[in-house]
């Protein structure tokens, strides 16, 4: 049961990570100025959105502490100690 569940941890772990890429490309919007002549050359603006980048955070966050408790469960033997 113990090692189930932590291969049920890594899948969600990388689900994680797969939605911080997606929350992280979802935050980052980058916009084209054209030249205008004699005043300034073209050049791109790039806006981050703060929500979607703290939201990417998260996952990432979650992502590492599934991580590290399913390689616990998959590695350790037996019942958990306790006391």
């Amino acid at each position: 049961m113990r090692k189930s569940v932590g291969w049920a941890e890594l899948v969600s772990a990388l689900i994680a990570v797969i939605g911080a890429v997606v929350c992280w490309n979802a935050g980052v919007r980058l916009t084209a100025f054209p030249e205008v002549p004699d005043v300034s050359p073209a050049y791109t603006g790039t806006f981050y959105s703060g929500s979607w980048i703290a939201l990417a955070a998260l996952a990432v966050i979650v992502a590492g502490l599934l991580i590290v408790d399913g390689v616990r469960r998959l590695l350790t033997e037996g019942a958990p100690p306790t006391g």
